[in-house]
């Protein structure tokens, strides 16, 4: 699991820490990981509005639904998902698709950054 990084020890005295934690358990039905992997965003989309935690704030939903937006081509309402993720009061460790975890802000940057790409970002 990774934790977050301070680069700068100078800053890191002068502010408070900050620690993030696993995501809350969340069933990947639940943000549409599986109708994404299986590449049906219609259905990933249908099932997170459905669910409710997009509009709660919670960047792995967001995350998702922009993705499922990307992947249908509303370019402009996925880059919307994408950025309330990384500044969405809630933050914490994701898993991304491959196994790695990293931060839920770090996700949504790099959602925003590859939006104009045909890769697609899935977190479980």
């Amino acid at each position: 699991m990774s934790t977050s990084l301070f680069l700068a020890a100078a800053l890191m005295s002068q502010a408070p820490a900050m620690v993030t934690v696993p995501a809350p358990t969340v069933q990947g039905s639940e943000v549409g990981y599986g109708e994404l992997v299986a590449g049906r965003p219609e259905a990933a989309i249908a099932r997170i509005e459905r669910g409710g935690l997009a509009r709660a704030g919670d960047p792995l939903a967001l995350i998702n639904l922009g993705t499922a937006y990307k992947m249908v081509g509303r370019k402009d309402e996925a880059q919307r998902m994408y950025r309330a993720a990384a500044t969405s009061d809630q933050r914490y460790d994701v898993e991304l698709a491959n196994g790695r975890w990293v931060d839920s802000r770090s996700a949504a940057n790099m959602a925003i950054a590859g939006i104009g790409r045909e890769d697609v970002l899935a977190l479980r």
